[in-house]
C-alpha cells in the first residue's frame, strides 16, 4: 500500500546476519521502516532489495526516490565478515627490529581463565612480519637512527612476497611519527601504489600491541572496503542517488566514504553501534529522564546488548574480532549467539543448547522453506504460537508450521523424550537464559545493578523475549520504540556525524605538564573542528567533548574521565583528579586519593548534530484509554508449559495514551511484542510501548 512521503529523503540501512533493515525519513520527520532478506554473496543487492521495497512503498520508482534524498547512511558487516572469514588482503608488518612476534607474543596474558584456550594465530604472519633498524625512547628522542638502506632491504624481501597492503608500527611513534613518515617515503617509492597504514594515524595511544593490531587490521582492510565502497557509491550514483554517502563507525556514529575508507579499522563491529545511542534518545522522549539504559537488539544471529548511564554510552577500546584486538573507540556491546535463527540441538549429555551457530538468512530457520532443516528459535516461537505465518516479516515470505515442527521433533523433542510444543518452549527458556547471562555480565563486571535501569527492546526478535529478560532480572520497566524491528537503522538515519583523535601526552598529577597537555587538546581541537568542516556540519550543530585516559601510577589498565572546562591552572587539576578518583570508586568500589594518577592519552569525540527533535526529553504519556483486545489465540507458554489464551492487538491501531495489560502479543508489520500477565503497557506519544513489569 502507498504512503505519503514529503521531501527530501534521509534513507539509512543496516546489514544484517538474517536482514537488511531500512528506514526512510522524510522532510515532515516522520520514518518509514522496512526489512529485506541479507545477500550474504552481495551485500549490497539486499540493500537495493530493500531500496526497491521503500520505493513502491512511497508511490516512486526506486531512481526517483534516490534522486530525492539528500543522505544515504549504510551500517554494514563488510569488515567484520571479513576478518572473520578470511578474506582480507595479503599484508605486510614492518615494526622495529627485534620486535617480530609482538602480534603473538601481544601482552602476555590471556582473555580468558581456561588452561585450554585455544591462543590465536598473529594476524599477520611471522614470514611476512620485518624488522627495521631504528628505535624511539618513550620520549620521542631516538635512540637508533632510522637506518634507510636497510628498510630499503627490507621493502625488496618483503615485495617478493606480493603485499596487498602494509602495515608499519613503529615503537613510541605515536609520540614521535617520525620514523613512520620517513619509511611511508620509501614505501611510495619502492611498492607504489599498495596501500599502507601507520600506526601513529590509526591509533596514536600507548600500547605496543594494541596499536600494532590496529594498524595491521587496518590495513588488511583497506584494499577490500575501498573496493566494495567505491561499488556501492558507483551503484547508488547509477540509481539516481548524487549525495555523499555515510558509514556508521565503531564508535556509534557517521562519517564520509573518505574518511572510512582512509581508516576502516573503524568499521570493525560497526553493525550494532547505532542502536545504544538511538535507545537512549527513544527513552529521553519516552520521558524517561535518567539516561540509565540497557540495550538489546536481538536480530536472526545474535543478540547484541550495551548500557548507558545517565544518557553516555559505555565505550571502549577492548573490541576484538576473532581473538585479534582493533583497539579503536567502539561502543562496548556483549554479543551472545542467541538470535532468531540460532540453531538448538542437543549435546552429548544430554543437554539443549541454542547457538552459537545460525542458520542465517539462506538457508534460514526450517519455517523458511529454504532448504534448512535445523531447529531454531524461531521455529520454536512459530510452534508456540508467537508469530503469524502468514504476516512474517510484513509478508515477505510465508512460514511453515510443519517444517518448524518436524524439525524441533527431530532436533529436539526426539532425543530429549518430550513432545514437540516442550521442546519449543524449551528452547526459548534456554535461549533467554543465555541472554539473561549476556545482559548480567555486561551490567555487573562495571559495578551497575540492572535493576536501576530501563530496558530498551531493539531487534526483529526481541519484542518476543525482552519483557521476560526484565522480569528475570528484576528491570522494572521495558521500552519497545515504534522501529524497534529496525533499531540499528532508525540510530543510523537519527544519529549523529561522529569522529574520535587521540593524541599521546604522558603526565602525572605531582608533575603536570601543562603547556604540553594545552597543546595536545589544541591539536585535538582543530583536528576535530576540520573533520566537522569537512562533513559540511553547520557551526551551531558542531560539539567537541573532551576526555582523558587515565589510571593510578602502577596500574595497566585506565579509566576515561570528561574534561569540563578549561585545564590551565592547579584548581582545573584538582577538579580533573577528583573526578578520576570518583569514577575509580564507581567501578571498583575504591580509590586511593593519596596516589599519584598517570594522564596517558588526551581524546576528543568531533560530533555533528543532527535534528534537535531526536534530542529533546519529553513527558511521561499518562495511559488515558484502557483497551481490551478483540481477538485471542492460543499459545504455549514456556513458564507454565501449558497452553493459554493471550489477546491479539495490531499496532497500527494503537493510539497515544492508550492502555492494555497482558498476556497479550501485539503485531506489527516487522515484528511481534509479547506482553506477559502481570504487566501493564502504555502507549506513548511516538507510538512507542512503555511496558511496567510485575505493575
Amino acid at each position: 500500500m502507498s504512503q505519503a512521503a514529503s521531501a527530501p529523503f534521509h534513507i539509512a540501512a543496516d546489514v544484517g546476519g538474517t536482514f537488511t533493515d531500512l528506514v526512510l525519513r522524510d522532510a515532515r520527520d516522520r520514518t518509514f521502516l522496512f526489512k529485506s532478506l541479507t545477500t550474504p554473496a552481495d551485500l549490497s543487492e539486499g540493500i537495493f532489495n530493500g531500496l526497491a521495497l521503500m520505493a513502491e512503498a512511497i508511490g516512486m520508482s526506486r531512481e526517483e526516490m534516490l534522486a530525492a534524498a539528500n543522505g544515504f547512511a549504510c551500517g554494514t558487516t563488510a569488515a567484520t565478515n571479513a576478518i572473520l572469514e578470511g578474506k582480507t588482503a595479503r599484508t605486510a608488518l614492518f615494526c622495529t627490529e627485534g620486535f617480530r612476534d609482538i602480534l603473538s607474543i601481544r601482552t602476555g596474558g590471556r582473555h580468558g581463565f581456561s588452561i585450554q584456550e585455544d591462543y590465536p594465530e598473529p594476524y599477520i604472519p611471522r614470514e611476512m612480519t620485518f624488522g627495521v633498524r631504528e628505535r624511539l625512547n618513550a620520549e620521542g628522542a631516538i635512540e637508533t637512527a632510522f637506518d634507510a638502506e636497510q628498510a630499503r632491504a627490507q621493502l625488496a624481501s618483503c615485495a617478493a612476497g606480493r603485499p596487498e597492503a602494509v602495515a608499519v608500527a613503529f615503537l613510541w611513534s605515536h609520540i614521535n611519527p617520525a620514523h613512520e613518515l620517513q619509511f611511508a617515503a620509501l614505501l611510495e617509492d619502492l611498492l607504489p601504489g599498495v596501500p599502507y597504514s601507520l600506526s601513529h594515524q590509526v591509533n596514536p595511544t600507548i600500547g605496543e600491541y594494541k596499536r600494532t593490531s590496529a594498524t595491521a587490521i587496518d590495513a588488511s582492510l583497506k584494499p577490500v572496503l575501498r573496493q566494495q565502497i567505491a561499488a556501492l557509491e558507483e551503484r547508488l550514483a547509477l540509481n539516481g542517488f548524487r549525495g555523499q554517502p555515510t558509514f556508521v563507525c565503531s564508535n556509534g556514529g557517521r562519517t564520509s566514504s573518505r574518511e572510512i575508507t582512509q581508516k576502516p579499522v573503524y568499521l570493525c563491529l560497526s553493525g550494532p553501534s547505532t542502536a545504544p545511542a538511538a535507545a537512549v534518545r527513544l527513552a529521553a522522549r519516552a520521558g524517561i529522564a535518567h539516561g540509565n539504559v540497557i540495550t538489546i537488539d536481538i536480530g536472526g544471529t545474535s543478540l547484541d546488548a550495551s548500557i548507558a548511564r545517565k544518557g553516555r554510552v559505555a565505550m571502549h577500546r577492548e573490541g576484538s574480532i576473532a581473538g585479534h584486538v582493533f583497539g579503536v573507540p567502539s561502543i562496548d556491546v556483549a554479543t551472545v549467539g542467541s538470535g532468531g535463527g540460532s540453531i538448538a540441538w542437543v549435546d552429548a549429555g544430554g543437554m539443549l543448547r541454542v547457538g552459537p551457530e545460525s542458520a542465517g538468512s539462506f538457508p534460514g530457520p526450517a519455517c523458511y522453506g529454504r532448504g534448512g532443516e535445523r531447529a531454531t528459535l524461531t521455529d520454536a516461537n512459530l510452534v508456540r504460537g508467537l508469530l503469524d505465518p502468514a504476516t512474517f516479516a510484513d509478508g515477505q515470505m510465508t512460514l511453515s508450521l510443519d517444517k518448524a515442527r518436524d524439525a524441533i521433533g527431530r532436533d529436539v523433542a526426539g532425543p530429549l523424550g518430550i513432545s514437540v510444543d516442550e521442546g519449543a518452549a524449551l528452547i526459548a527458556a534456554v535461549a533467554e537464559q543465555d541472554m539473561v547471562a549476556a545482559i548480567e555480565e555486561l551490567a555487573i563486571k562495571r559495578g551497575f545493578d540492572p535493576r536501576e535501569f530501563l530496558l530498551v527492546s531493539g531487534g526483529g526478535a526481541g519484542g518476543l523475549h525482552a519483557a521476560r529478560l526484565a522480569r528475570e532480572l528484576g528491570m522494572r520497566e521495558v521500552l519497545f520504540p515504534h522501529a524497534a524491528s529496525v533499531l540499528c537503522a532508525y540510530g543510523t538515519a537519527t544519529g549523529d556525524i561522529k569522529f574520535d583523535f587521540s593524541v599521546s601526552r604522558a603526565t602525572s598529577s605531582k608533575a603536570f605538564d601543562f603547556a604540553a597537555v594545552r597543546t595536545a587538546l589544541a591539536a585535538l581541537h582543530a583536528e576535530g573542528t576540520a573533520f566537522l568542516e569537512r562533513m559540511d556540519v553547520e557551526p551551531a550543530r558542531r560539539t567537541l567533548r573532551f576526555t582523558v585516559d587515565a589510571h593510578y601510577q602502577g596500574q595497566v589498565s585506565h579509566l576515561s574521565v570528561d574534561l569540563d572546562g578549561d585545564l590551565a591552572t592547579k584548581d582545573d587539576l584538582a577538579r580533573l583528579t577528583a573526578a578520576f578518583h570518583a569514577e575509580h570508586q564507581r567501578s571498583y568500589a575504591v580509590q586511593a586519593p593519596d596516589d599519584t594518577i598517570e594522564f596517558v592519552a588526551w581524546n576528543v569525540e568531533a560530533i555533528g548534530r543532527t535534528r534537535d527533535a531526536t534530542h529533546t526529553t519529553g513527558a511521561r504519556t499518562t495511559a488515558i484509554r484502557p483497551i481490551v483486545a478483540e481477538r485471542h489465540r492460543s499459545v504455549f507458554d514456556h513458564a507454565t508449559v501449558t497452553a493459554v489464551e493471550i489477546g491479539l492487538i495490531a499496532s497500527d491501531s494503537l493510539t497515544p495514551g492508550d492502555t492494555f495489560t497482558g498476556p497479550t502479543l501485539v503485531e506489527d508489520r516487522l515484528t511481534s511484542i509479547f506482553i506477559p500477565e502481570r504487566c501493564i503497557a502504555t502507549v506513548t506519544q511516538d507510538r512507542d510501548l512503555l511496558v511496567a513489569i510485575d505493575a
